[in-house]
């Protein structure tokens, strides 16, 4: 069953819109402020209105439908070509475990990124992998770009940023926040990022600075 993304609004005022497994990783870190709930057309503040949230999840009017039932939807889909070497097994398999794990979930999110048009599946795979796995970089990193890609450049920040706390090393990472937070208009941190990756020798950011005749 589809879902709706529900959009948020942080702490410094930016918005945009999130699966509810973020939406909740959010409320529990208080990075944001406020979300807007549907059923009820009105925005809640997360300190002043009640908010119904668990360890696993939001647990509010916009979760429609049970990990048991959504993870019997997502393995409907079958990896294929490319993609099925890729990844090296098919899904079925999980569908024997009662219990899946952050890898499980991790999977199931990048099949269905490069298979299926489905944004809020996708972002719900990845954050569900995070939950099970703190420390599960591509998990942030994929989630990420699903985030930059539908606008919400303040969540893609953060996962970036995380990415990079957890693999300091990978250049790629420091070249996609720079362009993340140069459309966000953050021009010094957006430079020191793309110079880094320069730096590290990352072709696309190498190219950039020199397109932009600055080197950092």
């Amino acid at each position: 069953m589809k879902r709706e993304l529900i959009e948020v609004k942080y702490r410094n005022s930016r918005g945009g819109v999130v699966d509810d497994v973020t939406l909740n990783e959010l409320i529990l870190s208080h990075k944001i402020k406020q979300f807007y709930r549907p059923s009820q057309k009105e925005w809640i503040d997360i300190e002043t209105n009640p908010v119904r949230i668990r360890e696993s999840e939001y647990g509010g009017p916009e979760r429609r439908v049970s990990d048991k039932e959504e993870e019997a939807e997502q393995l409907k889909e079958k990896p294929h070509g490319l993609l099925s070497s890729l990844i090296g097994r098919s899904v079925e398999p999980i569908a024997q475990k009662k219990v899946l794990t952050a890898k499980d979930w991790f999977e199931m999110g990048f099949l269905i990124m490069h298979t299926v048009d489905d944004d809020e599946r996708t972002l719900r795979a990845f954050a569900k992998a995070i939950h099970l796995d703190p420390a599960y970089q591509r998990a942030y990193l994929n989630r990420g770009i699903i985030y930059d890609r539908l606008g919400n450049l303040q969540q893609a920040i953060d996962d970036y940023s995380k990415a990079i706390e957890l693999a300091p090393g990978e250049a790629m990472l420091y070249y996609v926040r720079g362009l993340a937070r140069k459309r966000l208009g953050m021009g010094d941190e957006a430079m020191e990022d793309l110079g880094k990756a320069a730096g590290m020798g990352y072709r696309q950011a190498v190219n950039f600075c020199k397109s932009k005749r600055r080197y950092l």
